[in-house]
């Protein structure tokens, strides 16, 4: 890293040679007896060349040292605050998938992500790069550069979910999310608040899937069922869908049964496809 001098500073060390040297030539001159004409031309020039480095050449000098110097600090600051997230990404990119979701509307919703980069930025506490004359990564900075570096892995990691027993009820819904993706469904993860009883909308060759997912310890009851059957005719879907990690009760087999809602495990989500027969796009 270069070291840089206020701009002031490096001018007058600059201008510093010329001057003795302008004050040399001068008693040269009148040393050998040069003419007052002559050495007052010679003067004049000197002071407009004096003028021209002191006022425009050494200033833009330091202009392009110091835009270099802010650039090469910008680098190393981003490359440390690169280096300090990296053993994070994982869990990163799997918080702004199940964080990110839409509304009703085709809109994405980017509230929480937002706020779960504001906590890890907070809880990271990054202590940025500075020298004098560059203040380091500002929070903004910080939170649009995580998001670029969130992006670029999982542009990079396209990798498969896998279901875990320590998934919470939201990443199990994502989980189930991402099983359709893989199968090429376009999904949509509902916000939660006024879902309707849906968790999951699932589109492919014009046909829509409302999914309920349950992460249960126990079998899946009424309940589940009654949701979904109500979301299923909220959003107009073609097929409701209860899913879970584990089994359903008679009572709940025999709901879904005379309202044509269908029960799976996530794991036949692997085969989504073929289970409702549209195997390949219609027509």
């Amino acid at each position: 890293m270069m070291t840089l001098i206020d701009r002031e500073s490096y001018v007058k060390k600059k201008m510093r040679p010329i001057i003795f040297a302008g004050l040399a030539i001068l008693a040269l001159l009148v040393l050998f007896h040069f003419s007052f004409e002559i050495i007052a031309l010679i003067a004049l020039a000197a002071t407009a060349g004096y003028g021209y480095l002191k006022n425009t050449i050494y200033p833009e000098e330091w202009q392009e040292q110091h835009d270099k110097h802010i650039q090469e600090s910008r680098d190393l600051d981003e490359e440390q605050f690169r280096s300090l997230t990296a053993q994070h990404l994982p869990v990163l990119a799997r918080k702004k998938r199940m964080l990110v979701t839409y509304d009703d509307y085709g809109n994405v919703i980017y509230d929480r992500w937002a706020k779960e980069k504001e906590y890890y930025i907070n809880k990271l506490d990054y202590v940025a790069y500075s020298t004098p004359f560059y203040n380091g990564l500002y929070p903004r900075e910080q939170r649009r550069l995580l998001d670029d570096i969130v992006e670029e892995y999982m542009a990079s990691h396209d990798e498969e979910s896998v279901y875990s027993e320590e998934m919470s009820p939201i990443e199990y819904e994502h989980h189930c999310a991402d099983l359709l993706w893989q199968q090429g469904w376009d999904t949509r993860v509902t916000q939660g608040s006024g879902d309707q009883g849906v968790d999951v909308l699932a589109v492919k060759y014009g046909i829509q899937l409302a999914l309920q997912c349950k992460k249960y310890a126990s079998p899946v009851g009424n309940k589940a069922v009654q949701e979904i059957i109500a979301g299923k005719g909220f959003y107009g879907a073609d097929v409701g869908l209860v899913v879970s990690n584990n089994t359903y009760t008679l009572s709940a087999r025999q709901l879904a049964l005379s309202h044509s809602i269908i029960l799976l495990h996530h794991e036949d989500l692997a085969n989504i496809d073929e289970l409702l027969g549209i195997q390949e796009s219609p027509g």
